[in-house]
């Protein structure tokens, strides 16, 4: 087995595991502790100074985001989401102002429509709270495996990069590879 599916196979027995614990969380687990984190992120610097930012919308059993984007758009800053473009295999950054225009993408995860007036670009955010299933401390992540967010991350250089995790997420290391981008910061709740 050479090393790059070593590592692959690897990634996916992680994903595997890090799901089923994420599944076992009660649901009023999950509220407590997203509430915990989503304070952490509001008393961050890095989101008082921020003036665009870009969440991720949660889908269960994922740390609840929502309440992110309303404290951002409740705060005045140009609040993003991605609109993921499976055909080009690239995340758009959309602008939204609520909750109202979102609707399910293939994959169940709400998203804005396509709108070219409200596009943004990656290179100009100054914050993107990040999925994912594990992280490690160093700032390692595991996404769900088609590499979006990981080519997003690439153009979002000047962006200070946080991602939500519970304390079940986090591992003594996540397996990367070269393209793979580190986060600056995991809050852990």
């Amino acid at each position: 087995m050479d090393s790059s599916s070593s590592l692959e196979t690897k990634k996916h027995l992680l994903r595997k595991e890090l799901r089923q614990k994420l599944e076992q969380m009660k649901p009023e687990e999950r509220a407590r502790r997203s509430e915990g984190i989503l304070q952490q992120v509001f008393g961050h610097p890095r989101f008082a100074e921020a003036e665009k930012v870009l969440s991720y919308i949660a889908v269960a059993p994922e740390v609840e985001t929502w309440p992110f984007v309303e404290e951002g758009l409740r705060r005045g800053k140009r609040v993003y989401v991605p609109r993921v473009d499976q055909e080009k295999k690239k995340i758009w950054v959309i602008e939204i102002t609520g909750k109202e225009k979102l609707s399910p993408s293939s994959y169940g995860i709400l998203e804005p429509p396509f709108d070219e007036k409200r596009l943004g670009e990656a290179a100009t955010l100054d914050l993107v709270v990040v999925p994912g299933l594990g992280f490690d401390r160093r700032g390692g992540r595991l996404g769900r495996g088609g590499g979006y967010f990981d080519r997003f991350l690439g153009e979002a250089k000047k962006a200070y990069k946080i991602g939500l995790a519970f304390e079940c997420q986090i591992v003594d290391l996540v397996p990367r590879e070269p393209h793979d981008v580190a986060l600056d910061e995991i809050l852990i709740g």
